[in-house]
């Protein structure tokens, strides 16, 4: 009876082992879960892209002023009798620093 014990104990250590260090063990099972969590996490982001371009399409199909404001917005594109201004912001330019302590100060004129 003991060798029986012996022999299922060495057995049931054999499958655990490979059910844990094996292709197809636990592993794999959790490599595969957080690649099914990653690519969930895709496919709601995707469908939430998708369900926006949905209501734009209908927007443009449905109303003239969606097409207008599109163009305007993409291609910068204007209406009759309209002028259009462009505002151009500069960066601020660095002005000459006064003279530093390192700096040697100008010299005096003479009279």
């Amino acid at each position: 009876m003991k060798i029986l014990f012996i022999i299922l104990g060495v057995v049931i250590f054999i499958f655990q082992a490979r059910l844990l260090s094996s292709e197809g063990g636990i592993g794999e099972l959790f490599a595969l879960q957080n690649k099914l969590d990653t690519l969930q996490s895709e496919l709601s982001e995707q469908q939430q892209k998708n369900a926006l371009l949905k209501q734009q399409v209908q927007d443009l199909q449905t109303r003239d002023s969606a097409v207008e404001t599109l163009a305007r917005q993409t291609l910068g594109m204007i209406g009759k009798d309209e002028v259009f201004i462009e505002v151009i912001e500069l960066k601020p330019t660095r002005q000459p620093a006064e003279f530093d302590d390192n700096t040697p100060s100008p010299p005096i004129p003479a009279e």
